[in-house]
């Protein structure tokens, strides 16, 4: 399948297509006439890169999970580590921004005369004070 067929059929630009393969994300393609003709395996690839990007993982932690997924692609492969690291960096990152969520609402129903009189008051209940004014 040559690259603009594959850039149609997964809405992936043939300049994102080029860029994986240059950042080593896919195997260079077998050149016909000095077009690539990518095969099922270079599909795959493209699919899985898309996938994991859509699931936060950056160029580097694709190709190592690319890697260790050729490497031992079975159920206990050492990609389920990866993915599993992965996934506990977005739980940690998801109650930071619950925490946060917490502060703008606190925020914004805040009752206090000023923002600095709402600043103190929230200052002193993380250090064990009162709710006065929230």
């Amino acid at each position: 399948m040559k690259i603009g067929d594959v850039s149609t059929k997964l809405g992936i630009p043939a300049s994102t297509i080029r860029y994986y393969e240059k950042a080593g994300l896919i195997d260079p393609p077998l050149r016909i006439s000095g077009r690539r003709e990518f095969d099922e395996k270079a599909i795959f690839a493209l699919e899985f890169v898309r996938l994991s990007q859509t699931a936060g993982f950056t160029i580097a932690e694709t190709k190592s999970l690319l890697e260790s997924y050729a490497f031992d692609n079975s159920e206990s492969g050492a990609w389920r580590e990866i993915a599993a690291q992965k996934q506990a960096d977005v739980q940690s990152k998801i109650q930071a921004l619950q925490q946060v969520d917490t502060i703008l609402s606190e925020l914004l129903s805040c009752q206090c005369a000023t923002l600095i009189d709402c600043v103190k008051i929230g200052l002193s209940r993380k250090l064990g004070g009162r709710n006065a004014g929230h």
